[in-house]
């Protein structure tokens, strides 16, 4: 009776690595490549280098990201994204963003903007949008949108690495 558990235990574990196996190699469902991990080295205020790891995206091998904004003109670029789609206010948030720290003890301001909106969003990029309620002066809630209420939430925007040491 012990060997047959054995054997069935055996093939459960053969079974179970196969299937793994087989899903790794299945192709992605659409024809482009992913990003499945990121990392970077940063040139730090002071001028020395920092290599680090940016898997910062919570185990969804950045599925869930949209975008990685790393300097002033792209910022300005999703600014005025963020404006066409949510008002002036929304634009103004993207900016203070990146402007400025999270906290008053971070080491320094964020070194990219993260914009991640929710899954499975789908944006019409050709319609503006008139924002009927002021925006929460949080960053990472999103806004009520507009006339028409077909229009996504806002995306939230986090600013990052900024925020603690790397050491």
């Amino acid at each position: 009776m012990l060997s047959k558990v054995k054997v069935l235990v055996s093939v459960l574990v053969i079974s179970a690595c196969l299937t793994t196996l087989v899903s790794a190699l299945e192709p992605l469902k659409e024809n482009r490549a992913r990003i499945s991990s990121l990392s970077g080295t940063l040139l730090l205020p002071d001028y020395t280098y920092l290599d680090i790891d940016m898997s910062f995206d919570c185990g969804s091998k950045y599925e869930d990201t949209a975008m990685i904004v790393t300097n002033l003109a792209g910022v300005q670029l999703l600014a005025a994204a963020y404006t066409h789609m949510w008002g002036e206010q929304a634009g103004e948030m993207v900016m203070a963003a990146w402007q400025n720290k999270v906290n008053k003890t971070d080491q320094r301001l964020p070194t990219f903007l993260i914009v991640s909106p929710a899954k499975g969003t789908n944006f019409d990029w050709r319609q503006s949008v008139k924002v009927v309620s002021p925006l929460s002066p949080s960053l990472k809630t999103t806004a009520q949108n507009s006339e028409t209420d077909n229009t996504p939430d806002m995306p939230p925007i986090i600013p990052s690495c900024g925020l603690v040491p790397h050491n």
